[in-house]
């Protein structure tokens, strides 16, 4: 069964640059991977630290095999300093 993933993510101000450039990284290698359909980053008009990835998989397997992904793991890594607050995800 297909998965739709919005993941709202606020950065800090002063890392929104920095951000861009690691979510430049994920978008470009998870749209490489089996089993993702879309992968694009929205920036909240209006509110420049505020981001929406949305992300669409064929199944929960291919979700799994993204979270797994060394690409991921350092993302994660990566922006878990400068984020303002917790990230809300919301999987469909």
């Amino acid at each position: 069964m297909e998965k739709v993933i919005n993941a709202r993510l606020r950065v800090k101000p002063e890392a929104i640059e920095q951000f861009l450039t690691f979510a430049e990284v994920i978008i470009r290698n998870s749209n490489l991977e089996k089993g993702c359909k879309i992968y694009k980053l929205y920036q909240e008009v209006g509110t420049p630290g505020s981001f929406i990835f949305y992300e669409e998989y064929d199944n929960q397997e291919a979700v799994d095999y993204h979270n797994g992904t060394s690409h991921f793991k350092t993302f994660i890594g990566q922006i878990s300093p400068i984020l303002s607050e917790s990230p809300q995800i919301v999987v469909f």
